[in-house]
């Protein structure tokens, strides 16, 4: 599929040769970015951490505008 957008008339075709990439959205193309699942498929600990401290963060911001909109 030629690129329509692009102004160089050289690229308008690619070249028979040309090999899609592998693995364009597999691990291999970040080896040290740290996933959210493990390798069953479960969420990893520190995913739980970080959704206990939101929720912590959350109910801790509600406590502060509950008590300053409360009547006197």
């Amino acid at each position: 599929m030629p690129d329509l957008w692009d102004t160089n008339p050289e690229h308008v075709f690619g070249t028979p040769d040309e090999q899609p990439d592998p693995a364009p959205n597999g691990r291999q193309d970040h080896p040290k970015e740290a996933g959210l699942r493990d390798d069953r498929g479960r969420l990893r600990p520190s995913v739980y951490l970080l959704i206990a401290l939101a929720f912590a963060l959350v109910a801790i911001l509600l406590g502060i505008a509950g008590l300053l909109f409360a009547p006197s």
